[in-house]
């Protein structure tokens, strides 16, 4: 706490706000639920504590200084991100939340078009997506099963191998129109990359083509708006088959060309035993499990 000692009390905060936003100590004091003079009076102890003169008082109205304006904007800021803080634990108070933090790909494309059935597997579960990209920490974050692209999961962590990570290339039907005999036909159409390690050059060095430039077309942050991109007829992605298997599915993306290229790493599912000791969470860990066996079936 020793670096936070120059903070004033909470309320003094509360009461500045409120004054310098309306201009008045006895409109803050009315919303506030509290007499002007002790509106007045915590004003002052602020004062005296930050060494600043804050306000300008004239009459029953208030404007503030320089410095009080400059502060108002640090103090506003500040209870904005508190509150929302605090909002925030709604989540974490419903009973039955789990939550599950998976990457923006994998939520968009595996994740959510399974929340029905999820919701049909454990009736008490209230899934909350965390996809802020964080790095994970079970110790300090809310966590409850995290989704990853590893090589090797922690050993100190719980995991089970949800499916291997496979590439290949999809494009929409209407640019399939016309038959591709090999990997070379894809240079017809733009290329899309993403910000995965394994990009075009490793497709081609597997196929044994020799491309030349294929550093043009369009870059994305990540490959769910890369495989957007391409349902949307924009080029040809590397797609993740694990999660392009629905689009193929559905008939929004099709695979031109034969042969998936295996990447050195899987998709994993990673917990602790102390998540797994709420009843909800282990039954969605037992989901997972059985929803990626239903996808390596034959």
């Amino acid at each position: 706490m020793r670096q936070f000692r120059s903070i004033p009390p909470l309320q003094y905060l509360l009461g500045f706000e409120a004054a310098a936003r309306l201009g008045s100590f006895g409109r803050a004091a009315e919303e506030l639920g509290l007499t002007q003079s002790a509106i007045s009076h915590q004003m002052r102890l602020l004062e005296e504590r930050l060494g600043q003169a804050l306000f300008l008082r004239h009459g029953r109205s208030v404007r503030l200084t320089d410095a009080g304006r400059d502060y108002q904007r640090t103090v506003a800021r500040s209870l904005a991100q508190l509150d929302e803080g605090c909002r925030r634990l709604d989540s974490f108070r419903k009973p039955g939340s789990v939550v599950i933090y998976a990457p923006r790909d994998f939520a968009a494309r595996w994740l959510m078009p399974r929340l029905h059935a999820l919701r049909r597997a454990v009736p008490k579960c209230d899934p909350w997506l965390d996809t802020s990209g964080a790095a994970i920490d079970f110790k300090t974050m809310e966590i409850s099963i995290a989704i990853q692209r590893l090589r090797e999961p922690d050993p100190a962590h719980l995991s089970h191998r949800l499916m291997d990570d496979v590439l290949a290339p999809v494009i929409s039907p209407d640019l399939a129109k016309t038959p591709m005999a090999s990997s070379s036909d894809l240079l017809k159409h733009p290329l899309l990359h993403d910000e995965r390690a394994e990009n075009w050059a490793d497709w081609f060095a597997y196929q044994k083509v020799k491309p030349g430039n294929i550093s043009a077309g369009f870059d994305f942050s990540d490959s769910d708006f890369a495989l957007a991109a391409a349902e949307l007829g924009h080029g040809v992605a590397l797609a993740s088959l694990p999660l392009a298997a629905r689009a193929i599915e559905e008939g929004r993306l099709v695979r031109p060309v034969k042969g998936a290229l295996k990447t050195d790493q899987a998709w994993f599912a990673v917990t602790t035993a102390i998540e797994l000791g709420d009843p909800v969470t282990q039954e969605v860990w037992n989901w997972l499990i059985a929803q990626s066996a239903e996808d390596s079936a034959p």
